[in-house]
């Protein structure tokens, strides 16, 4: 891809890193039909192209599934975005943008989107979490896009190495936390073991869905703060 204004096709592979891009040349690239495919990560003039593989979209999927069967469990409502583009620019070079592996809305932020049709962080709330899955590559590089978007909670799941991280925001960067802020109920070990559960199973997905609704009414309370 060009790093000049053109709005020329780009040729890429996955896993590739652009730098000095400018803020007009990624969202005309992120806009192109023809990129659909490809997930774009963009901050302050570095662009990551990705393109990824089905046992990261299945990591995606599974702990979308989880956060479905726990809300609906515990009689919450949620709103999945999955991988809508977040962005929000600024200035020439000034900006970020990235596509979450999956990503919902809770509480009142979920009311107050429940009916929109598209989605502008100028305006709108961004997600109260977002989901990164590390296959081949280490999500960490996506937190400092995530808190410039102003996400206030992330999870990040290593598919190969079954291990789980959740981060809050503090300011400018992302603290670990031993549980979920949007689903107090949840810890990393938790939800490794509902992960277990499916996976050493023969049960499909919507077997698994229900098995979750009643594993998540079977969750103790968060601890006071």
């Amino acid at each position: 891809m060009s790093t000049s204004t053109t709005t020329a096709e780009p040729a890429v592979s996955a896993g590739t890193i652009l730098r000095d891009v400018d803020w007009e040349t990624y969202c005309q690239h992120r806009d192109e039909p023809a990129n659909d495919h490809l997930r774009m990560s963009y901050l302050d003039g570095t662009l990551i192209l990705m393109s990824p593989e089905f046992v990261h979209e299945e990591g995606g999927e599974s702990l979308g599934l989880l956060i479905r069967g726990v809300t609906s469990g515990l009689g919450l409502e949620v709103k999945g975005i999955r991988m809508t583009t977040l962005r929000r620019g600024t200035a020439r070079v000034k900006g970020g943008g990235k596509e979450p592996d999956n990503a919902f809305y809770f509480g009142e932020n979920e009311r107050r989107m429940r009916r929109m049709k598209t989605l502008d962080l100028a305006v709108d709330p961004p997600p109260d979490l977002a989901i990164e899955v590390d296959n081949k590559a280490d999500s960490e590089i996506a937190l400092p896009i995530y808190a410039r978007l102003g996400v206030p909670e992330v999870w990040r799941y290593d598919v190969r190495g079954h291990a789980l991280w959740f981060g809050r925001l503090a300011g400018d960067a992302y603290r670990e936390v031993d549980r979920s802020v949007c689903l107090p109920r949840l810890t990393p070990t938790l939800v490794l073991q509902a992960l277990k559960a499916f996976e050493e199973s023969d049960m499909g997905e919507n077997a698994w869905y229900e098995w979750l609704k009643e594993w998540a009414r079977g969750l103790p309370e968060a601890p006071a703060r």
